[in-house]
């Protein structure tokens, strides 16, 4: 293929489908922070000047890998309930996120979207509406939790010390009884193994707080 042209030396013939394979092997192997266009272009053996006769910038670049990671995805068998709808639907979002950490660090940094995702966020809208939003409530309900499985997705995403405690345990769990009397009460919650293991009953939780009433 054209890696290995490169590295006998012929300089592959660029597209951008070879960029975007060359893209996706990058951050699938070494993760969003490495991706850049002058490391794809030394992966093609080619110069980064070059790769902007195909991909307009690196933002395009990245719709573009989002486009073939989604569009690659098959989807979800959902439920006819609307609440059991809606929850499957942003926990398939979820773990589907959770399997490629690259692409949070993408979404969360950037404005980035692709094609492909339309479907779902089409049947997450509909979905919500289902449960009695109306559009406009509907609107701030996703942006909630879009924002709460962001927030799990990235302390999922977060290295953990090997040769100490994590701070976000050890802080809270040493807390002085008298000045902080709920922290210390909670003390066996901060080093639960499982304290972060909650996303399904936390997303049921927030689903019914945002749906209530309507």
């Amino acid at each position: 293929m054209g890696g290995n042209d490169a590295r006998r030396g012929r300089p592959a013939r660029l597209s951008r489908e070879l960029i975007v394979e060359a893209a996706l092997e990058i951050v699938g192997r070494e993760g969003g922070d490495a991706l850049s266009m002058r490391r794809i272009a030394d992966a093609l053996g080619s110069a980064p000047m070059s790769l902007y006769r195909h991909v307009r910038d690196k933002d395009e670049l990245l719709v573009l890998l989002l486009d073939r990671v989604v569009g690659g995805l098959a989807r979800p068998v959902l439920p006819g309930e609307p609440r059991e709808r809606l929850i499957a639907l942003l926990t398939w979002q979820h773990d589907r996120l959770a399997e490629r950490p690259w692409v949070v660090d993408v979404l969360a940094r950037g404005d980035v979207m692709a094609p492909s995702v339309l479907w779902l966020l089409e049947e997450i809208y509909a979905a919500w509406r289902a449960c009695g939003l109306p559009l406009e409530r509907a609107v701030a309900a996703n942006r909630i939790a879009w924002a709460f499985t962001l927030g799990d997705l990235a302390q999922r995403g977060r290295r953990r010390p090997r040769d100490r405690e994590p701070y976000q345990v050890s802080v809270p769990a040493g807390a002085d009884p008298a000045a902080y009397p709920h922290l210390a009460a909670l003390g066996a919650y901060w080093r639960a193994p499982d304290r972060r293991e909650h996303f399904a009953d936390d997303l049921a939780a927030l689903v019914d707080a945002l749906t209530a009433g309507a």
